[in-house]
């Protein structure tokens, strides 16, 4: 599995960090993950092109996490697309409310290719990959969750927004390769969010293998800072995200 970060920022703008999005990739799919403000713009330095996602999945609907997806869904109806597999956006329990309410209204779904919109499931199987999802604690406000891939005895987990929960660390459980919610230090612990003190723990209990710190606020000094907090806890190996890290498991 390849994953490409394309947004390791947050919903405040930056020059540097685009809002929240991943592409995770093996020979077969594209699938990806989380779909910010500047999104797609990512996917085609990437030369990856939106007309090839094979699925989508959204770890909640703030906006930093949504912010291209009408506008990805608009443009899934351009005349001649290339495409005729079928596009599956996957979302936490409240996310067809959402589509059907929000997005919909403004981006009429696409009809040249099967499209479905849908609850993730907590486990369930495609193209060969095994999948499953855990609730996460961010916001009373809607509902959010994580994702786990496995892959040919690998796996990547991606924690959206969260805080701390013995949920995503049994989600993380063992992974080859964890990409998380890392907004603050510790020193400026956001509720909903997890700080880098606190991603150390939960990396060190859930003997994760590879770590990646992502979705930063600014804060204070360099963000070597958020790495040096991980490591008071977690002894494995820590790369600090950073947008088009392309990283290999």
């Amino acid at each position: 599995m390849h994953v490409t970060i394309l947004g390791s920022g947050t919903g405040i703008p930056s020059v540097e960090r685009c809002s929240a999005g991943y592409l995770l990739e093996t020979a077969k799919i594209n699938y990806l993950i989380d779909c910010g403000t500047g999104v797609l713009r990512q996917l085609e330095k990437n030369r990856t092109s939106f007309s090839n996602l094979d699925a989508i999945f959204i770890t909640h609907t703030h906006s930093d996490h949504i912010g291209d997806l009408t506008a990805l869904v608009h443009a899934c109806r351009l005349p001649d697309l290339p495409r005729t597999k079928p596009l599956h956006i996957y979302g936490p329990g409240d996310f067809i409310e959402f589509f059907t309410t929000i997005v919909q209204p403004v981006a009429k779904p696409p009809t040249s290719f099967p499209f479905f919109v849908e609850v993730a499931p907590h486990e369930w199987q495609r193209d060969g990959l095994k999948i499953k999802t855990c609730n996460t604690v961010h916001s009373d406000r809607m509902k959010s969750i994580a994702y786990r891939f496995e892959n040919n005895a690998k796996s990547v987990v991606f924690s959206g927004d969260c805080d701390v929960d013995d949920e995503i660390i049994d989600l993380a459980v063992k992974t080859d390769l964890f990409i998380c919610d890392c907004s603050t230090l510790a020193a400026g612990k956001i509720p909903g969010h997890l700080s880098a003190k606190e991603v150390g723990e939960i990396a060190q209990q859930a003997q994760v293998k590879h770590l990646v710190p992502s979705h930063f606020y600014p804060i204070e000094g360099p963000d070597s800072l958020r790495a040096e907090e991980c490591a008071i806890h977690y002894k494995g190996t820590i790369t600090l995200a950073q947008d088009f890290l392309k990283i290999t498991v």
